[in-house]
């Protein structure tokens, strides 16, 4: 393995990984396509940190969710391809190496707003939502730096998500669960039978956000399409 690279980090957990971020960020339960794949395996083979990766990502979709909320009136295209993140990537890499190796994670002064971004999530709340109100209080209280706070807003959002299964009539988290169940056996075979759980709830809470008009709790994640940038 060349240096710089994750001795502790098997091929399929570092690609899974970046996958998983990457779905995470855009907010979509859709798999990395075969280029993806591809893109990622070169990343590996060149000795590319994982963290390195994951922090580029981050900060891509940090600066895009930046320019959207400075301009909410221009044309919002989703990312479909971890290939937009690429050019972050290897000018990461290459200012790691000529560093030295320098500590893969570089910290700007100020990648993101966290305070207006947690009011933006708030407010972005349905108000039929249970205890809109309540939630709302738990986003504002949040602080610390960005990185921090993502994590706990991940914690968030699947714990919001959850609620929001359990408030749909049973009707409907009987469809949720069945369109979960039919995405997964269309990627039989395609798939870690491992990841499948995980996999089912990403697919359910996405169903369930769609449904409830919930935000994706994230700091970075780019709006869902026909939303203001959140």
């Amino acid at each position: 393995m060349k240096p710089g690279a994750d001795p502790e980090t098997g091929d399929g957990d570092y690609f899974e990984v970046i996958e998983e971020e990457f779905i995470r960020l855009r907010g979509s339960p859709l798999l990395l396509n075969p280029a993806d794949w591809h893109l990622a395996q070169q990343w590996r083979q060149e000795g590319i940190p994982l963290a390195l990766v994951l922090e580029s990502i981050r900060e891509v979709f940090a600066r895009r969710a930046e320019r959207l909320a400075a301009s909410p009136e221009a044309p919002k295209r989703r990312v479909g391809s971890l290939r937009y993140c690429r050019a972050a990537v290897e000018k990461a890499w290459a200012l790691y190496r000529e560093l030295g190796a320098a500590p893969p994670v570089r910290r700007r002064p100020s990648a993101i707003d966290v305070p207006a971004r947690l009011g933006l999530l708030a407010s972005a709340l349905p108000a039929a939502l249970a205890d809109v109100d309540a939630w709302r209080s738990r986003l504002l209280e949040l602080s610390g730096p960005a990185p921090e706070v993502e994590v706990r807003l991940a914690d968030l959002d699947v714990e919001l998500t959850a609620a929001a299964f359990e408030s749909l009539p049973p009707a409907e988290r009987d469809a949720v669960t069945a369109g979960a169940d039919e995405v997964l056996d269309r990627m039989a075979g395609r798939v870690d039978e491992k990841r499948l759980p995980d996999l089912r709830q990403r697919l359910v809470r996405r169903s369930v956000r769609e449904r409830a008009g919930l935000p994706l709790l994230s700091l970075f994640a780019e709006p869902a399409a026909g939303t203001a940038p959140d």
